[in-house]
């Protein structure tokens, strides 16, 4: 809740805007994807099956991505509702605004999301 105090209104005005643009646009686009799935081709055409296979898998991995995108920026917004946006859901410190500006649907600070995905880094050697 600090981070509210601190951080005037407008900013979350303006990055709700945002993230409801963004979701807005992953959802058509994840619409589109599933209507490129159909590729016409002969049935014995190897090289138009191997062609099929890559496209289907990078498609797959790509609406995964969109998907995964899609959870944290519905998320972010559903924080801002509560007014626990921009803050750090593990030490509760406030997320600094440039890293928000980079990644708004932020769940950590810098701090706390190095250690997540590095954990050993911060051992003390004995």
């Amino acid at each position: 809740m600090a981070t509210m105090t601190r951080t005037p209104q407008k900013f979350f005005n303006a990055r709700e805007k945002e993230l409801t643009s963004q979701r807005d646009e992953l959802r058509m686009r994840i619409d589109r994807h599933h209507l490129d799935v159909v590729i016409d081709r002969e049935l014995d055409d190897e090289a138009a099956a191997a062609v099929e296979n890559i496209s289907r898998d990078m498609l797959a991995a790509t609406l995964e991505r969109e998907r995964r995108t899609l959870r944290e920026i519905e998320s972010a917004l559903v924080r801002i509702k509560k007014g626990e946006y921009g803050t750090c859901n593990s030490c509760g410190d406030p997320i600094a605004r440039a890293r928000l500006d980079a990644l708004p649907w932020a769940r950590l600070c810098i701090h706390c999301a190095e250690r997540a995905h590095n954990p050993n880094s911060f051992r003390i050697a004995s």
